[in-house]
């Protein structure tokens, strides 16, 4: 599959604690992101790790079919909650609401990727930063754009003192789209909504 130069530099950029690819549908954001997930899988700091989403059903729909896809493996079905990879267990974890904070308390994680991760709770992702504590661990998140007042945007985006690294996408940086389809999507959408 053909990448962008914005794919690739996030790619190789992603060694901070914290690597966020923010930008609009089908930007690409997901495949570059997954490949560095793959990428630290194989190589990053032993230990466990987590894939996270809004629910499960997203977590399979957004995450998994791609990765699994990109992997050659099976992809597990919707019901199972961890699979293994590279000799680490990757846990399955939804995060509808503040109570999934429980879910994740107690885990010690290397590595962690997160869907969607403007929808998530604030508190879960903190409780996610603080199970990040293997030494070296990081975690990887991709996100539509929200407004600045967004906790997201203004603790942590925003916030030099974080070892953090993010990249904003739009629909030019995925060489797989149709030019035709990224028209259309353009077309179909103003104000706010092409914003973001």
């Amino acid at each position: 599959m053909p990448t962008s130069p914005k794919q690739n530099r996030s790619f190789c950029e992603a060694t901070h604690r914290f690597n966020i690819w923010v930008g609009a549908v089908s930007s690409g954001k997901t495949y570059s992101s997954i490949e560095r997930f793959i990428y630290d899988l194989k190589n990053g700091p032993k230990g466990d790790a987590m894939i996270i989403g809004v629910n499960r059903t997203s977590i399979q729909r957004n995450i998994l079919t791609h990765l699994y896809r990109q992997l050659g493996f099976p992809c597990p079905t919707e019901k199972a909650q961890m699979s293994r990879l590279y000799g680490r267990d990757v846990w399955f974890v939804g995060a509808p609401d503040v109570s999934a904070v429980s879910t994740i308390q107690g885990s010690t994680l290397a590595l962690a990727y997160a869907d969607e991760a403007t929808n998530l709770p604030e508190p879960f992702w903190r409780m996610l930063e603080s199970r990040l504590s293997v030494p070296g661990a990081k975690l990887l998140a991709t996100c539509n754009p929200e407004g600045p007042a967004h906790w997201l945007k203004k603790d942590f985006l925003d916030n030099k003192n974080i070892d953090l690294a993010f990249w904003n996408f739009n629909l030019e940086d995925n060489p797989s789209l149709d030019d035709k389809f990224k028209q259309q999507l353009k077309a179909s959408y103003t104000g706010m909504w092409y914003n973001r």
